[in-house]
């Protein structure tokens, strides 16, 4: 009796130690995950659990967070630096908190804190408004007075000094061997008591309800004292009234503040005053309570109109210029050392409304939620590279940085919260989970996310309250839909190291994830590399999905395919 000759089954071992994370698009490459939860790149090419995070503190309301040299957040109405409370009474909304020096800012409050001396603290705003008599005089910039004058139309035969009401504004005049010589450094003094209460010379105020209108309008204070003001200006004789005067200092209403140069600079977009806005502004220099000095030199404050449309949707510093943004262009500002600030409006993707918390600086890019995704931009133009993330579309981004990381929390088009990790070096995206972070931060090598629950997290797990061992889930796309014909799988083998008490369940689904299927399961041991052979003998299919999930730390190394070619026939 002769038997046929049979041929062996032509095997195929396709191999994956090079896991490129998160890509929900079709066709993905090989080591991409459609579904993920709380893995990381930090083992890269391997595919690691994230570290446990830390909860430092809850709050009740959580309305900001930032650091300088130490935390400081907001909670309600309240403000904490480094964990102790402040005497600054703030409104219960959420904040802006801009660092300047030693000061930290906080809008829109508009108030101001030294976060090394907390008893300086105060407005950035001020108004006084006096009670009873008031009395102007012509005096010297420093305060002292000029000695008698005479006022008149006409010049005087003797007399030192004179007052020339002929022309419009008056004109001190003194006589020498040249005849009537015109005077500089004349002011005038406004006294009455307490004017001069929270101002300092150099300030931009507006003085309201003179009886001269000449003395009505916009001044840079000279000089100060806590009965006085001096003003550039001139007035004839010496003129009491008794009729209240208004003096503030006032700061514009902005939608979005930053700190670049040694000044703050914020944007408008809207009804002010009744009067259409669409500016931009920046404080004095070095002095972040003014914003109304205009006295023709270098360090003025600034204010410019713009023509591009729509309103301001976030703003930054990068790359020694501040970007003001809309949904369809950026209004880049190139400072200048002179005074003479540029503006150029570029049409691009801008920040999508909702995600001005989205803009971070990874390693000199500048990353930020657009209309169309994810944003980079280097100082050329804007490039999405969010490409991974698939045709959901995403909203209300909130973002931070840490170590050439992009922590990117976006909701989705279904209202679910989503934390995104995008490895700017090797160009991959992670998802970790469902944390809904208002606010990141850095402080002492550390990433801190304030979530809108009021729980405040360490991201890298520097602390001492850590969060229970990390449940975490990898779901493959379809497999094997790129495959020869007559190709099927026959056993997958899987190269992992699970933590000492760490449990790991691998998955099959065929039917595109309707059911899933368990074939294997293991539980780490302290110090050993496992291998975790799953022989499934399926039936026959065109693809297939796997899923790997667990509970607490682990690392896989490889996953190998062992495909098998059918029979054509006799």
């Amino acid at each position: 009796m002769f038997f046929p000759k049979l041929t062996a089954p032509t095997q195929n071992r396709v191999t994956v130690s090079r896991f490129l994370g998160y890509d929900r698009r079709n066709g993905g490459e090989l080591g991409c995950f459609e579904k993920m939860e709380n893995l990381t790149s930090d083992g890269f090419p391997a595919l690691t659990v994230r570290k446990k995070r830390a909860l430092l503190t809850t709050l009740n309301h959580p309305n900001g967070l930032t650091s300088k040299d130490c935390l400081i957040w907001v909670d309600g109405s309240t403000l904490y630096i480094n964990g102790e409370s402040t005497e600054l009474v703030l409104q219960d909304n959420e904040k802006q908190l801009i660092g300047m020096g030693a000061y930290l800012l906080i809008w829109p409050d508009k108030l101001y804190i030294n976060t090394c001396d907390l008893s300086d603290w105060g407005s950035l705003e001020n108004r006084v408004e006096t009670s009873g008599s008031t009395v102007m005089w012509l005096c010297r910039s420093d305060g002292t007075m000029w000695q008698d004058y005479v006022t008149g139309t006409e010049a005087p035969e003797e007399a030192g000094l004179w007052l020339d009401t002929s022309v419009t504004p008056y004109v001190l005049k003194q006589a020498d061997d040249n005849g009537w010589v015109a005077v500089d450094d004349v002011c005038v003094m406004i006294s009455a008591t307490g004017i001069g209460t929270g101002f300092s010379a150099g300030d931009g105020v507006t003085i309201s309800g003179c009886d001269d209108d000449e003395m009505n309008g916009s001044f840079v204070l000279l000089s100060t004292d806590t009965d006085y003001l001096v003003v550039q200006g001139m007035v004839e004789g010496v003129i009491t009234q008794t009729t209240p005067i208004c003096v503030k200092r006032s700061v514009p209403e902005m939608d979005f503040v930053v700190e670049c140069g040694n000044r703050l600079w914020g944007c408008k977009y809207g009804i002010v005053d009744g009067r259409a806005v669409n500016e931009i502004y920046a404080s004095k220099l070095g002095d972040f309570k003014n914003w109304n000095c205009f006295a023709g030199l270098s360090t003025d404050s600034y204010v410019a109109s713009r023509g591009s449309d729509g309103p301001f949707t976030g703003a930054a510093a990068c790359l020694g210029s501040v970007l003001f943004f809309k949904e369809n262009c950026m209004e880049r500002v190139y400072p200048d050392a002179a005074g003479a600030h540029q503006i150029v409006t570029m049409a691009c993707s801008g920040v999508q409304k909702g995600s001005h918390r989205s803009l971070a600086v990874v390693d000199g890019t500048l990353f930020y939620h657009g209309m169309g995704g994810i944003c980079a931009f280097d100082g050329s133009l804007p490039v999405t590279v969010s490409q991974p993330l698939g045709d959901v579309r995403y909203g209300n981004a909130v973002a931070g940085c840490f170590e050439g990381k992009y922590y990117a929390a976006l909701q989705s088009e279904d209202g679910n919260r989503h934390l995104f990790v995008y490895d700017t070096r090797r160009k991959l995206w992670h998802r970790e989970d469902e944390l809904q972070v208002k606010y990141f931060t850095q402080c002492d090598g550390q990433l801190y996310a304030l979530a809108a629950d009021g729980r405040l997290w360490a991201m890298q797990g520097d602390g001492q309250e850590k969060e229970a061992a990390v449940s975490w889930m990898a779901e493959t796309g379809e497999l094997g839909l790129n495959t020869p014909e007559n190709h099927y799988l026959e056993r997958l083998q899987l190269c992992l190291r699970p933590e000492e008490g760490a449990d790991v369940c691998a998955g099959i689904s065929y039917d595109e994830g309707a059911t899933w299927q368990t074939q294997g399961q293991m539980v780490g041991r302290q110090g050993r590399v496992r291998e975790c052979l799953l022989h499934i003998r399926p039936r026959r299919c065109s693809h297939f999905r796997l899923r790997l999930q667990g509970t607490g730390g682990c690392t896989l190394y490889s996953v190998s395919s062992v495909y098998e070619k059918g029979s054509d026939g006799p």
